[in-house]
């Protein structure tokens, strides 16, 4: 029945359980668990965990600017073939780098003095403990939704990531005593620690916490495609980009499509990936709206890149 490992939390240890039957025999179930606890010299009760929530500033997000999050798309396994459906409910990418991705998080993320949320599924718990790398990728791996948060009240503070199907992981992070530089160099550090896995990244305005959905909403708007359409058509990740932005990690295919890079910083990460960054990221990131020339430029800049509705018309999904 223990269907996601098991995590410490503020009211003990707790574990996910997927239902084995009816409700009768769910409950004899515990009832023989608690008395085996029992047996081993064990007090206390087992019962339904109870509901963590965040910090009131930031569930309301009432008045909460929006942040410079990273959006990382990361390889998954050979998806053709597959029906909307089965590819849009797991989170597909091995086993491998799955716990690499949660190792990597939770020493990027956390801090002195945080308390620590564990997310699996729509069940969120409260921890002092900071390693849950552990429970974080069998949270994804079994219910394509997960995440781990490092939140602080005062002074405000936040570190956090955010996974979805199809291998999205956004990478979050809020501090008032930080510099949007120096934030913005924390999030880019998250989105290249593994480039060989990646099929694409970028750094963009959004809300404060969350994934790849927000992107509906973020800042600036998408130009051509909504969200959806880039959800329903990861395939294209590795060749095209959702907008142009000061901070991106692309592959070869990304830049055999661009116009012309002459004015951007080309840094190679290794097998066929590169950092790609505007040589002034001030005009990108300063403020939550990039300056209207520099936006129009870069989106000149990166050409047939860009993903259209043409392009996902032209390039349906593979079918085995």
């Amino acid at each position: 029945m223990c269907d996601g490992g098991v995590s410490d939390s503020d009211a003990g240890p707790e574990a996910l359980m997927r239902r084995a039957g009816p409700e009768d025999g769910d409950r004899a179930w515990f009832a023989a668990f608690a008395e085996h606890l029992q047996a081993l010299g064990k007090t206390g009760k087992v019962t339904a965990a109870p509901t963590a929530y965040f910090h009131e500033w930031l569930s309301r997000g009432t008045g909460l600017p929006k942040q410079r999050n990273a959006f990382v798309s990361y390889q998954t396994t050979d998806l053709s073939g597959q029906e909307k459906q089965q590819r849009a409910t797991k989170w597909h990418v091995p086993t491998a780098l799955t716990q690499k991705v949660a190792d990597a998080a939770t020493a990027w993320g956390r801090f002195e003095g945080a308390d620590v949320y564990l997310l699996r599924n729509i069940h969120k718990i409260r921890t002092k403990n900071p390693d849950m790398s552990r429970p974080l990728a069998d949270g994804i791996i079994k219910y394509g939704l997960a995440g781990v948060t490092y939140l602080r009240s005062e002074p405000r503070r936040m570190a956090s990531l955010y996974l979805y199907v199809e291998g999205q992981a956004t990478y979050m992070v809020l501090d008032d005593n930080a510099t949007w530089r120096d934030r913005l160099e924390q999030v880019t550090r998250a989105m290249v620690a593994f480039p060989q896995d990646t099929d694409l990244a970028f750094v963009q305005y959004s809300n404060a916490y969350g994934g790849w959905t927000q992107l509906d909403t973020a800042r600036p708007p998408l130009p051509h495609v909504s969200e959806g359409q880039i959800r329903y058509n990861r395939h294209l990740n590795s060749r095209f980009i959702p907008d142009a932005h000061g901070l991106q990690l692309l592959t070869d295919a990304h830049l055999g499509r661009a116009n012309d890079l002459s004015d951007w910083i080309i840094e190679p990460l290794g097998a066929g990936r590169h950092l790609v960054q505007a040589k002034d990221l001030q005009p990108w990131y300063a403020n939550i709206d990039p300056d209207p020339e520099t936006l129009a430029k870069g989106r000149a800049d990166f050409g047939k890149m860009i993903l259209t509705l043409e392009t996902i018309k032209n390039n349906p999904p593979p079918r085995s």
